[in-house]
């Protein structure tokens, strides 16, 4: 657990604990109408966090941490074809046979700590079309 984690888990625990605290001391009654009114102020910051991240999202792709048995491709604005040819799991790629479509990308693309079994293929766009192939087999 890093430093911010655990400082972030303390506050919590100890505003909720003075929360608890300060509704106790006031009674019944008004713990339950100072309820109501924090109710309120919560559910509408909830609905305005709920807005923000709705209409805030950028033209991100992101596989952080992901966990995969095989590949992992991501893809966004080209304007031409997109062939993938998958490696035998040694990470290696063919290049992809696409061209960056005029004024589209600008986004960022992460995969941090992503583990995967076979490739990982960043690719930023599609206009075309995608086409995945399989490892050529060993020429003897």
């Amino acid at each position: 657990m890093t430093k911010r984690v655990l400082l972030m888990l303390v506050g919590g625990v100890a505003a909720l604990g003075g929360l608890a605290t300060f509704l106790v001391l006031q009674g019944l009654d008004a713990a339950d109408k100072w309820s109501s009114v924090l109710s309120l102020f919560f559910t509408v910051a909830g609905f305005a966090l709920a807005l923000v991240g709705l209409f805030s999202r950028g033209s991100q792709q992101s596989a952080d941490h992901a966990v995969t048995g095989g590949s992992l491709h991501q893809v966004r604005n080209v304007t031409g074809d997109v062939v993938i040819t998958a490696g035998s799991g040694g990470g290696t790629a063919a290049p992809p046979t696409a061209t960056p479509a005029e004024g589209q990308g600008g986004g960022t693309q992460s995969a941090h700590g992503a583990r995967t079994a076979g490739d990982l293929h960043q690719i930023d766009g599609v206009g075309g079309s995608v086409r995945v192939e399989p490892p050529a087999p060993p020429t003897p």
